[in-house]
């Protein structure tokens, strides 16, 4: 059986799996499994959206009343606006030298963290192998692996080339509608003789199929060549055979269903002593989601409402702004500290969950079935169900590794031998 066959059985396989309930661990009691089922689901409150320009203006009036109602208020509505003003002339300071440094992709130093040692995102993709390879080289290493697997399962792997190799989603999408639809008018009047010719010429097969990469060879797959019928190429299906049909009904499940092929995050481990760690490396531009010229553009548009921002601003909108410049990130870099001063390092999307971290953390101990807490260098424990977005560990932070139980022994090795082994060497 062909490797693409094995992945679409595979995705069937996973797609049962996932219907059958959340699952748990073998040495995990019923009640324990049922409490933990139960913490799953994860109910995210809405957030608060930003408060439209009639409602600032309407708070600020309101505002202004209250004021000119209490006369033992030392501060004017006047004096307050001054103040918000020169708090907002403080951020866009600030903000300036944010473009600045953005734009010399310089060292991105944190508190928690003020070193970082990492060389670049990397990915993998278990399908074609077990390289580890930059975003760019990766996907260029799975087209060139689908394109291989034509000779031997044409139909399947177009079907993952259209959904993979194209970029543009809404294009994918009415693309494939339109091989499906071929295939479906086919099937419904096997007998009608126009259904079972294209037209090259035709509007909506140039406009939708003709720039799609891989919607040739499904065609082809799917039982059409071409031919030239008074003076016009056409591509025509010439099946007449059970097999023939039962084809065309499997490739149009197929590229209906079909999912793109997506590189995953390699975590690029690693793990360092703390000398090591102390050694200032930039973050690669990989890092950043955002130009320079995003950035610059972004920072127009917030200048612009300085205005209206400086009538009422709250704790909570400051903080919703601190979220929203961390958004500059694509990636985070976790590093553990254990009791032995050894540090584990991991690379994650900023989206993913402190579980994520903690599963990270738990692959490479020696012993992972014992509980254990991330905190925070100030001490505060960290909860699962927050993404390192929102607990703002992004772009970089130090966590330090603590036993549930309390119990630690700084002589005992913590992380797996095969792990220990990969002790960074950076002199």
């Amino acid at each position: 059986m062909s490797a693409i066959r094995d992945f679409f059985k595979k995705k069937k396989a996973d797609l049962t799996f996932k219907g059958a309930g959340p699952g748990r661990k073998l040495n995990e009691s019923a009640n324990t499994s049922r409490n933990h089922s139960h913490s799953l689901p994860i109910t995210t409150q809405p957030s608060r959206h930003q408060p439209s320009e009639g409602v600032q203006r309407a708070g600020a009036a309101a505002l202004a009343r209250i004021e000119q109602r209490q006369t033992n208020v030392n501060w004017s509505a006047q004096a307050l606006r001054a103040q918000a003003k020169k708090e907002m002339e403080l951020e866009n300071a600030l903000k300036n030298q944010q473009i600045a440094t953005a734009s010399k992709k310089d060292i991105v130093v944190q508190e928690a963290c003020p070193a970082l040692t990492v060389s670049g995102v990397y990915f993998k993709c278990p399908l074609i192998g077990p390289e580890v390879l930059p975003k760019k080289e990766i996907k260029k290493r799975i087209r060139e692996f689908l394109y291989e697997q034509l000779e031997q399962e044409q139909g399947l792997t177009a079907c993952l080339i259209i959904h993979t190799v194209n970029q543009n989603k809404e294009k994918i999408q009415i693309g494939v509608e339109t091989l499906a639809r071929y295939l479906t008018n086919i099937l419904d009047n096997p007998e009608e003789e126009k259904y079972r010719k294209i037209r090259l010429n035709n509007k909506v097969f140039q406009e939708r199929i003709i720039g799609l990469e891989g919607a040739s060879e499904f065609l082809a797959a799917a039982g059409f060549s071409k031919q030239n019928i008074d003076g016009e190429e056409y591509l025509v299906f010439k099946g007449s055979h059970l097999d023939d049909f039962e084809n065309l009904q499997m490739l149009k499940e197929a590229v209906l269903s079909a999912e793109p092929i997506l590189p995953c995050l390699d975590r690029n481990l690693r793990v360092l002593r703390p000398s090591e760690a102390a050694v200032q490396i930039n973050l690669p531009d990989d890092f950043f989601n955002l130009s320079v010229e995003e950035i610059k553009r972004e920072h127009n548009e917030k200048t612009e409402s300085v205005e209206l921002m400086t009538q009422l601003r709250t704790k909570a909108m400051r903080e919703r702004d601190e979220i929203k410049e961390l958004h500059v990130y694509k990636y985070a870099l976790i590093r553990i500290r254990f009791p032995d001063n050894n540090i584990l390092q991991g690379t994650f999307y900023v989206h993913e969950r402190l579980f994520s971290v903690k599963n990270f953390v738990a692959e490479n101990l020696c012993n992972p079935e014992r509980e254990f807490h991330l905190l925070l260098p100030g001490g505060i424990k960290l909860t699962d169900e927050a993404s390192l977005l929102e607990l703002k560990l992004v772009p970089a932070v130090l966590l330090n590794f603590l036993w549930s139980d309390g119990l630690s022994d700084s002589s005992s090795n913590f992380l797996k031998p095969d792990v220990m082994a990969l002790l960074t060497n950076l002199s």
